[in-house]
């Protein structure tokens, strides 16, 4: 997981960012930075399935050359400061959501509820508006790596397998988001594998960037 994109990722959500998170969803700031944790490579994971797509992939590449093209990671602390930003980024992140997680979105919420102690309720204010963070710095990867529609598909897919690669248990929750149906062939689904995120390598490893900045 060394110099991993998802680690880029994660080291965007120093003390005062988390801080500022915890204090917008109402929670201690020890278990959103769990949440968030959890959370990154479960929508990361999510976007490289819909990537996987040609017409979710298309769809992707046009917002993300659009509305997401990274110019959001300069703002986060007046957009996480509460009022009027932080509802206009919820409300994108809900758009982000229902397109990259549809039907996975309550099995995702339950994943990171359990990994992290929050509840339910905080998880669903806080996926929305970790999502436009996360599509605006695989929008500023895109540019400043001058990737085509294609590449965005290869960058993805890459850092999927990465994942998969680290930690063989964060591997089958994406493989399962993956394929649409939040359920593996053997009748499992995300659910019956909360507990792995933050126990594995990769999960650690992610936990680790983002309490290393505080």
């Amino acid at each position: 997981m060394d110099n991993s994109m998802i680690q880029g990722l994660a080291s965007q959500f120093d003390a005062t960012r988390v801080q500022q998170i915890s204090q917008l969803i109402g929670a201690d700031s020890d278990q959103t930075s769990k949440a968030i944790a959890a959370a990154l490579p479960m929508l990361v994971g999510s976007m490289a399935g819909a990537a996987d797509q040609p017409d979710q992939r298309a769809s992707m590449f046009g917002a993300l050359q659009g509305d997401h093209d990274g110019s959001i990671l300069d703002a986060l602390g007046p957009l996480l400061a509460g009022g009027y930003a932080s509802r206009v980024l919820g409300a994108d992140g809900n758009r982000i959501l229902g397109h990259v997680l549809g039907a996975n979105q309550p099995q995702v919420e339950t994943v990171v509820a359990k990994n992290s102690g929050l509840s339910s309720t905080l998880i669903q204010k806080l996926l929305p508006i970790l999502a436009p963070i996360v599509m605006g710095y695989i929008g500023r990867k895109l540019r400043g790596d001058s990737l085509d529609e294609g590449g965005l598909g290869s960058m993805l897919g890459n850092e999927r397998s990465q994942m998969r690669e680290a930690d063989s248990g964060l591997g089958g929750m994406l493989d399962i988001l993956a394929g649409g149906g939040g359920q593996s062939s053997g009748g499992g689904g995300l659910a019956d594998l909360a507990g792995d995120i933050l126990s594995g390598p990769a999960g650690k490893a992610i936990l680790g960037q983002i309490l290393g900045g505080r």
